[in-house]
C-alpha cells in the first residue's frame, strides 16, 4: 500500500511539474527524473498535454526526449565512474564475477539492441543505463540507441495522440477512452 501511495504521489508531483509555470521545463526535468530515478512512465504525464494542444505536441515530444537521454547519459557515467569503487566490490564480495563478465559479454554482442530494447519498452531505463555504463559499452553507441528508442516512443506517442486525439490520452492514464453512443 505505502509503494502505491508513493507511486501515485510521486506521479502527481511530476504532473505538476511539468504542467507548472515552466512547463517544458517542467517535461524535461520531469523525464530526466523518470530515466533516472522515479521508474513512472512519462507517457502517463505527456500523452494529456499533447492531447490539449497538438500542435505543441511535438515540442513536448522533443523535451520529452532531451530530459530522458541526458537521464540516461548520466546513469551511465555514474555507473562507468563509480564502478571500480561500489560495484566491482560487491561483485566480489558475493562471487558474482563470472556472471558479470557474461553480461559483458552479451553487450559485446549485441549491446546496441539490449539497449534499445529496454528503452522502447516499458522496462525501468535505469537497467540499461546502469548496466552498459558499468561494462564500459561505447558511450557513442550507447547515445544512438537511446536517442533512437526514445525518439520512436516519444514521437510515436505524438503521432498516436494526432491521430485518435484525446482517447489515447486517456488509455494512458488508465482510464477507458469514450466511446460515441449508438443513437437507435
Amino acid at each position: 500500500m505505502r509503494i502505491k501511495n508513493g507511486l501515485a504521489y510521486a506521479k502527481s508531483r511530476l504532473a505538476k511539474l511539468a504542467e507548472g509555470r515552466k512547463g517544458l521545463g517542467g517535461i524535461s526535468v520531469a523525464s530526466f527524473l523518470e530515466t533516472t530515478i522515479i521508474p513512472i512512465p512519462i507517457e502517463v504525464i505527456v500523452a494529456p498535454i499533447m492531447a490539449a494542444s497538438r500542435t505543441r505536441g511535438f515540442i513536448v515530444a522533443s523535451v520529452t526526449l532531451a530530459g530522458s537521454v541526458l537521464g540516461a547519459v548520466a546513469l551511465y557515467l555514474l555507473a562507468w565512474v563509480l564502478f571500480d569503487d561500489l560495484a566491482q566490490p560487491l561483485i566480489d564480495l558475493v562471487g558474482g564475477q563470472q556472471e558479470f563478465e557474461d553480461l559483458e559479454g552479451r553487450f559485446a554482442e549485441g549491446g546496441f539492441w539490449v539497449v534499445f530494447a529496454i528503452s522502447i519498452t516499458p522496462v525501468p531505463m535505469q537497467l540499461a543505463a546502469l548496466a552498459a555504463g558499468a561494462t564500459s559499452y561505447p558511450i557513442w553507441l550507447f547515445l544512438i540507441a537511446i536517442t533512437a528508442s526514445r525518439a520512436i516512443r516519444y514521437y510515436g506517442l505524438w503521432l498516436l495522440v494526432l491521430g485518435f486525439g484525446a482517447g489515447i490520452a486517456r488509455i494512458f492514464e488508465g482510464r477507458k477512452p469514450d466511446l460515441p453512443q449508438d443513437a437507435t
